[in-house]
């Protein structure tokens, strides 16, 4: 009855002091706030890596890294859902950060003009609406579905693609392999 009555007094203690959550267990006295923010902190500082992205237009003349183009639109759900692994799976982001050129391309909005590989090209507007050219140049049979992923070498070798949400596993086995493969070439593959 005893202690019963001793942790009475404790939650007692703990409930008047609010939301100082100072906790007072066998005459140690533990600072909650002190330990959940340094937890939360450090937790938080471990898996904030930023994901880096490029442009076309920033993209390096040469570079060792093959070029990962993410094609969405803003409208795609299935696009939000694969932006949404993606900020969740730090490995996932780490490869995309160190193993290539990532570039996020929204085909409807992106009104600029794209040099890539030598080729310009342009917006193309529908009225109130339009779709990038190379949306079209770089999809199957001109016909762009999203989320599409495109990895290509220097070269312009297509190492992978896939048109629809890609579980980001296979992503990150994806670029593992095909960047451990990848045999950088500056000659287009019809020059080899």
């Amino acid at each position: 009855m005893h202690r019963c009555r001793e942790s009475e007094v404790i939650l007692a203690f703990v409930i008047r002091l609010g939301r100082s959550y100072i906790l007072e267990i066998r005459g140690q006295v533990i600072l909650m706030k002190i330990i959940t923010f340094i937890l939360l902190m450090t937790f938080g500082i471990l898996d904030s890596q930023e994901l880096k992205t490029r442009s076309f237009q920033n993209l390096p003349e040469k570079s060792d890294k093959p070029i990962l183009i993410y094609m969405k639109t803003s409208w795609c759900s299935i696009c939000k859902i694969q932006i949404h692994q993606i900020e969740r799976d730090s490995e996932l982001k780490r490869l995309l950060n160190e193993k290539v050129d990532f570039i996020v391309f929204d085909a409807e909005k992106s009104k600029e003009k794209i040099k890539f590989f030598g080729k310009t090209y342009q917006y193309i507007s529908n009225g109130n609406s339009g779709i990038h050219e190379l949306a079209m140049e770089i999809s199957r049979n001109k016909k762009p579905l999203f989320p599409t992923w495109i990895l290509i070498d220097s070269g312009e070798k297509v190492l992978f693609y896939q048109e629809g949400l890609i579980d980001h596993r296979i992503l990150k086995l994806q670029i593992n392999t095909s960047t451990s493969h990848c045999v950088i070439s500056n000659k287009k593959p019809s020059e080899n």
